[in-house]
């Protein structure tokens, strides 16, 4: 949107700049007619110009919103292999950790049973 702005800005202060030109210098009719015709025909390559070069930007921007997008899927994908690798890797970890903490109930369980309780005495 910016880049549409700028353009009709350069194009009208092109074409305002030039008319101005040619309106204000004396010369004959003639002159003048062959000027104008001159810079019409500059104003239109530059517009075909401005036009094409746009046209590639455009054309540019979309490819790389393109690969932007490849590219954050790949991420992505990556992260999500990395966390299930992650989690792979903790399950034994996890595993053990539970049966410790299940051999810990157990034995205070046992001590609980075999010590006699503080509130009979």
């Amino acid at each position: 949107m910016k880049a549409k702005s700028l353009l009709i800005g350069f194009l009208t202060g092109t074409v305002v700049a030039g008319a101005a030109t040619l309106l204000s210098t004396p010369s004959s009719g003639k002159d003048l007619r062959t000027r104008i015709k001159t810079n019409t025909e500059e104003i239109k390559t530059t517009i075909d110009e401005l036009k094409v070069k746009m046209q590639n930007i455009k054309d540019d921007t979309m490819e790389a919103s393109q690969i932007s997008k490849e590219t954050v899927k790949t991420f992505i994908s990556d992260v999500q292999v990395v966390i299930e690798n992650w989690k792979r890797e903790i399950e034994p970890n996890k595993n053990e950790l539970l049966k410790n903490v299940q051999e810990i109930e157990s034995s205070l369980k046992e001590l609980e049973a075999a010590s006699p309780t503080s509130k009979n005495s």
